[in-house]
C-alpha cells in the first residue's frame, strides 16, 4: 500500500503538505493540491483513519441527531451536512429520533460512546441536561432552541417574523379574521412562532387571541389539520385567513375548507411553512414561509467544524425568512 511518504515523494511536496491537502487544512496553493490528488487518484492512496484517529484522538466522525428523515425540510439538511463533512473526509452518523425525546437521549449515548468528535442536534426535548455525554466535545444547537446551562452554540431561523410577515400578508390582502395553526411538538418553536401571529394582528388592530390559535394534539398532520379546520368553520366561527407552522397542516387545512364549501383562495386564503416538496403540486400551489435548510446546514456545519479544529466560532446564527406567493394567497 502506498504511504504518505510515498505520495509526497511522488508529487515533489513535503508529507506536511500532503496531511494539509488530504485534511484540507494549511496552506497550499491550487497548482500543489492537484499533484497531490492526481497522485492519490492514480495510485489509490487511502489514508489510515485508525493510526491518525489514534495519534489525535479524533475519530474523524460526526453526528447528526434529528427528528423526523422523511420531513423534506429535515433531510435537506442533513443532505447538506453530509456533503460539508464528507469534503473534509468526516463520516456522519444520522440519527432519527421520531420527535422522541427519550430516543434522543439514547442518541446522544451512542454517538458518545462511538467517540464521536462532535454533534449537531434538531433537538425534540425541552431541555438538554449537561449529563448528556461524558465528553467534552462540542455541540450545536439547529433550528430548535431547548434550555441548556451548556451555552450551545445555535444556528436557527427567525421563524417568529417569518410568522409575522405571512400574517402581515394576509391582512395586507384584505383578511380580517385570521386563524392561526400549530401542534403541540417542539412547543418551545411553536410558541415562538404563535408570538409571530399574535403580534401582527395587534400590531394592524385586529382582534387575536389564544382562542384563534388551533393546537393541534397530534404533530403536524395533514388528517387532523383538515378536521380541525372542518370543525372550526362548522361551529359558525369567520375564517378569511389561515396561517400554519407547516405545510403539512395548510395542505390539510385547504382540504378542510373545501370540504365546508368554501374556496381557496377566494373564500379563505392560507400560508404554510417550510416551502416543502408538496406546496409546489398542491391544489392550489400553496404559499409558504421559506427557511433555507441548504444554509443552516452549511453554517451549523461550518461552527461545528470550526470548533472541532478549536477556531473561534459564532455563538448565535439567525437567518432570515422570506415569503413564497403562489395560488392559495392569490388576490
Amino acid at each position: 500500500m502506498l504511504s504518505i511518504i510515498d505520495v509526497a515523494r511522488l508529487a515533489g511536496v513535503s508529507t506536511a503538505t500532503v496531511s494539509h491537502v488530504i485534511n484540507k487544512s494549511g496552506r497550499f496553493s491550487k497548482e500543489t493540491e492537484e499533484k497531490v490528488m492526481k497522485v492519490i487518484e492514480q495510485y489509490g492512496y487511502v489514508s489510515n483513519n485508525n493510526a491518525r484517529s489514534l495519534k489525535s484522538s479524533a475519530s474523524h466522525t460526526v453526528g447528526l441527531i434529528i427528528p423526523n428523515i422523511n420531513n423534506d425540510f429535515f433531510s435537506s439538511i442533513a443532505v447538506t451536512i453530509e456533503q460539508f463533512f464528507d469534503y473534509y473526509d468526516y463520516s456522519l452518523f444520522i440519527c432519527n429520533t421520531d420527535n422522541d425525546p427519550q430516543k434522543e437521549r439514547r442518541y446522544f449515548r451512542r454517538l458518545d460512546s462511538m467517540r464521536v468528535d462532535g454533534i449537531i442536534v434538531i433537538s425534540c426535548q425541552k431541555r438538554i441536561e449537561k449529563d448528556v455525554i461524558s465528553r467534552n466535545i462540542p455541540i450545536v444547537l439547529l433550528d430548535r432552541i431547548p434550555e441548556n446551562d451548556m451555552d450551545l452554540p445555535v444556528v436557527t431561523s427567525d421563524s417568529k417574523n417569518g410568522i409575522y410577515q405571512a400574517t402581515t400578508s394576509l391582512i395586507e390582502k384584505g383578511c380580517r379574521n385570521i386563524i392561526f395553526i400549530s401542534s403541540f411538538l417542539a412547543t418551545y418553536v411553536s410558541t415562538n412562532r404563535s408570538e409571530g401571529y399574535l403580534e401582527a394582528m395587534h400590531d394592524h388592530g385586529l382582534p387575536a387571541s389564544r382562542k384563534s390559535i388551533i393546537q393541534l394534539e397530534s404533530g403536524p398532520s395533514i388528517v387532523h389539520s383538515e378536521t380541525s379546520i372542518y370543525n372550526y368553520i362548522s361551529r359558525g366561527n369567520k375564517v378569511d385567513g389561515i396561517v400554519c407552522t407547516s405545510d403539512n397542516q395548510a395542505i390539510g387545512a385547504m382540504e378542510g375548507v373545501r370540504r365546508r364549501g368554501l374556496r381557496v383562495p377566494e373564500d379563505i386564503k392560507v400560508y404554510g411553512f417550510d416551502n416543502q416538496f408538496q406546496s409546489r403540486i398542491s391544489t392550489p400551489t400553496l404559499s409558504t414561509v421559506e427557511r433555507s435548510p441548504s444554509s443552516l446546514g452549511k453554517i451549523s456545519s461550518e461552527v461545528l467544524m470550526n470548533l472541532i479544529r478549536n477556531k473561534p466560532a459564532e455563538k448565535t446564527t439567525v437567518l432570515s425568512c422570506s415569503l413564497v406567493q403562489r395560488e392559495s394567497t392569490a388576490s
